[in-house]
């Protein structure tokens, strides 16, 4: 009878040390699970940084290659207050052969307009200028598609506060605006 006993008492126990390394498993394999999603969520605000980072760059070669303050002044009209809700409309030059520098300026803004709304969800662009256009703050814009990653990657020069912290002045906070600042010296 004690053996009997004894033989119950440890299958109890191997019961419960079963149930306890299930539990134990679950929860690792859960927090490997939010690992992933938090580790796919940051690959992709890497890639929409990375490709604000090669837009901003391309704008900047632009306005160096049409440097002038006629070509500037169109430069620094590119002031939207909300994130883009369509292609923008494409300018073309009256002669291809003799553009004049406001034409050419204009051609690259809206070239530059239309790869950022294709290349980033709703993806706009601001740039403001200094009185002799030598020197222009230059905004990637984007919409965050997760609120909760536009809260936990707010680092560096990228934010998702509007008006604050990266954002151009009197820019909307409505859709979750990702903004990333640049300065461009001419």
């Amino acid at each position: 009878m004690l053996t009997r006993m004894r033989r119950q008492v440890l299958q109890g126990v191997a019961l419960i040390e079963v149930l306890v390394a299930i539990l134990v498993v679950s929860l690792g394999m859960l927090a490997m699970a939010g690992l992933l999603s938090t580790s796919i969520r940051f690959g992709k605000t890497s890639e929409f940084r990375s490709v604000a980072t090669l837009l901003a760059t391309d704008l900047a070669d632009r306005m160096r290659s049409n440097f002038g303050s006629t070509a500037g002044a169109v430069y620094a009209q590119l002031t939207p207050t909300t994130l883009a809700t369509g292609m923008p409309v494409a300018a073309t030059c009256a002669d291809i052969n003799a553009c004049t520098q406001a034409e050419l300026a204009a051609v690259d803004v809206a070239e530059w307009q239309a790869t950022l709304f294709r290349a980033l969800p709703s993806g706009t662009g601001y740039v403001s200028a200094n009185g002799d256009y030598t020197l222009f703050d230059v905004w990637v814009i984007w919409r965050e598609t997760d609120a909760d990653s536009a809260a936990a990657t707010g680092v560096g020069n990228a934010t998702n506060v509007a008006g604050k912290d990266g954002c151009p002045p009197k820019f909307s906070g409505t859709g979750s605006p990702r903004c990333m600042h640049f300065r461009v010296g001419l």
